[in-house]
């Protein structure tokens, strides 16, 4: 199997450009950067004749159907309000898809004929379609479609007022649920076999988990594992093929999770499947034609893969040997194996979309994702790692601009966001790419607190923002620094969610360190994102308050305090930009408004964009480029040139807060 496609030879080519310090590639249109992707989230229909996916139209991702006997590609929706969203065929003839809802996160929901006739409101709001009945409010997520009935699907729904989610059946027509397996009141998750038939459960109650499996001839739930909160467990991820086995995550006896299979019938846990000792291992990868679990998917410092079928294994060093580069993924497959997809990209390509005939082993270009993107004209991104003060290991992820000595250049610090269980990843990512491209390094962060990394590595984040987790930014600027690849006179925060958090702490908490600052959705007053009331659950309560903290501890609320940007507008020197989503239903908005009024109370320069229809963060295309515009027109405002800085005020360091709440030097 050989194939040279559009972007072969990429690897070879870009030796030889490095090698020569090629010239800074030109300055490149926001648009370029953060237009949508002209195909996603494809997915075979059940016979594999078809493929349904999303594509641009009028600025919204849209349904489209690929049929690809004929060649064709039509689209099958046409709004122009939000973007669809996921796609679920729930037979050959019929499509399942969401819809956004202005940021709101509360997804209407379709039914429609592959030829786009049909087309009928299941859950949604009203008014969509035309339609004036009641949005359904029982519906909670989808599970799966059923082969042997076309005329509903799986979901999960509300039927007994439970605390979790029951198993229902949605009539595909109507959108009525009707119950198929009631939660007995403490079941959080379900797991399917693959017949669709529930066959485990994940059940919570108060700080207990148990995991259950259950018989579905007499519909009993027998517990199997129980375990506290936050201690070591196992829980269910997927059932092989074979309707026994149970793949399952585990960190019992270690600090990274790894993969087990557990044997139902048994009831035992067998030998270890993968595991790695930095990086935890959970992604499995199931093979549709051949009916079982493949092999895993490992989030490393790269991507890699553990296969465990060495058919698959070899198809897939195959398909290396022919893309070569890049990150070549096995996405679904033909039930019968005759076609495969394939998702081929990089960390300067945000990828191709490839079709893999099996009789005649050729690979055939579906779709470049964003076609004006030149991965040549796109920066490097390379694992790095470094001590923070107290010795802990930091990963990180420092891309380098293209054709630019890498020495005192601008930098951004681009901290993620969650914090707790997320991380950045080896990749493509358009915003990072956008910084380079204007000549900046940029430095992501896998801070403590990053999931991935194991247990100890998360739980080390635990009450500490604004405190070693800020500290661990800290130290990446002064390593980069200490390196040379950073001018310490034109360093940048910038961050989304608890990244715009990261970002805000950093200009009030260490002023000395940064030029400019950029808050996206970020949150300013830590306190208000801890719930209150009588009513609150148990295992809710127990998250926040060993996460983030607990109001009604004096020590944990003078922490909050103290750690909360909004309280040390008079520190902050730099100039910051902050933009914010009306509807955003995680950091409400409220958070941005506090801090605008805190800004212009003590003098401060600062800019802010209020959106009236996104949430938390904006998706609609043009409003995303608008975004991105103002980001680049604030940095070449506000960071000096070569040699150059801004004045903003005198130097002081001003001692990090809440310094009870720090722990000693390990």
């Amino acid at each position: 199997m050989k194939l040279l496609p559009r972007r072969a030879g990429l690897a070879a080519c870009c030796l030889l450009a490095f090698t020569l310090r090629a010239a800074p590639p030109p300055e490149l249109p926001v648009e370029t950067f953060f237009k949508k992707a002209n195909l996603s989230s494809l997915t075979f229909s059940p016979d594999g004749k078809r493929i349904a996916c999303l594509v641009p139209y009028e600025r919204r991702l849209n349904l489209a159907v690929i049929d690809l006997e004929k060649k064709t590609k039509n689209l099958l929706t046409s709004f122009k309000d939000n973007d669809v969203g996921g796609i679920l065929w729930a037979s050959n003839d019929r499509i399942i898809f969401l819809k956004d809802t202005d940021g709101q996160e509360g997804a209407t929901v379709f039914a429609v004929n592959r030829d786009g006739t049909d087309r009928t409101l299941l859950v949604g709001g009203m008014g969509e379609l035309g339609s004036e009945r009641a949005a359904n409010q029982n519906f909670r997520g989808f599970l799966a479609r059923l082969p042997k009935d076309p005329r509903h699907i799986l979901v999960l729904g509300n039927l007994t007022e439970a605390q979790g989610p029951d198993v229902c059946l949605m009539n595909l027509k109507t959108g009525k649920l009707t119950l198929e397996v009631a939660n007995p009141g403490w079941v959080r998750r379900w797991v399917l076999d693959r017949q669709r038939v529930v066959r485990a459960a994940v059940a919570v109650q108060g700080l207990t988990t148990t995991v259950l499996l259950r018989d579905p001839a007499k519909g009993t739930l027998t517990p199997v594992h129980t375990h506290q909160a936050d201690e070591p467990g196992w829980r269910p991820l997927a059932f092989d093929g074979d309707d026994r086995t149970l793949f399952v995550a585990s960190n019992l006896g270690r600090d990274t999770t790894a993969v087990y299979r557990y044997d139902t019938a048994t009831r035992t846990m067998g030998e270890m499947v993968h595991g790695d000792p930095v990086y935890d291992v959970d992604d499995l990868v199931w093979d549709e034609a051949k009916q079982k679990i493949v092999g895993l998917s490992i989030n490393a410092e790269r991507p890699r893969f553990h296969w465990l079928d060495p058919e698959i294994a070899a198809l897939h060093a195959r398909i290396d040997a022919s893309l070569p580069g890049t990150t070549n993924r096995l996405l679904h497959a033909a039930p019968d194996g005759s076609r495969r997809l394939i998702r081929s990209s990089g960390d300067r390509d945000p990828g191709v979309y490839y079709l893999f005939d099996a009789a005649t082993k050729k690979i055939e270009e579906l779709a470049v994702i964003k076609p004006g993107i030149d991965p040549d004209q796109m920066a490097p991104m390379q694992p790095v790692s470094f001590p923070a003060r107290d010795g802990l290991k930091i990963h990180a992820y420092l891309t380098l601009p293209v054709g630019r000595d890498p020495k005192n250049l601008p930098l951004v610090i681009h901290p993620h966001g969650g914090p707790f269980g997320i991380r950045d990843s080896w990749g493509f990512d358009p915003e990072v790419q956008f910084y380079a491209n204007r000549g900046y390094a940029v430095l992501q962060v896998n801070y403590r607190g990053s999931g991935g990394y194991g247990a100890k590595f998360e739980r080390a984040g635990w009450k500490k923002w604004g405190l070693e987790m800020q500290d661990d930014l800290t130290d990446a600027v002064r390593w980069a620094v200490a390196q040379g690849l950073a001018d310490p006179q034109r360093v940048v925060i910038a961050g989304a969610s608890y990244g715009g958090y990261a970002a805000m702490a950093g200009l009030a908490f260490t002023p000395e360190l940064y030029c400019a600052g950029i808050n996206y959705v970020g949150v300013v007053d830590i306190a208000e994102l801890v719930p209150t009331g009588d009513g609150m659950n148990k295992t809710r309560l127990h998250w926040y308050s060993t996460r983030i903290g607990d109001l009604g501890v004096a020590a944990d609320r003078k922490r909050l305090r103290d750690t909360s940007p909004v309280n040390f507008a008079d520190q902050i020197r730099a100039p910051v930009l902050m933009a914010y989503g009306k509807n955003d239903p995680r950091v409400r908005l409220s958070q941005g408004v506090d801090m605008e009024a805190a800004l212009k109370k003590a003098g401060k320069t600062y800019e802010m964009i209020v959106e009236e229809k996104e949430g938390h963060g904006f998706r609609k295309e043009e409003l995303s480029i608008a975004h991105y515009t103002r980001v680049d027109a604030f940095l070449k405002k506000y960071v000096p040139p070569p040699g150059g800085r801004v004045e903003v005020g005198p130097v002081k360091v001003i001692g990090a807060p809440a310094d009870a709440g720090r722990s000693s030097p390990q």
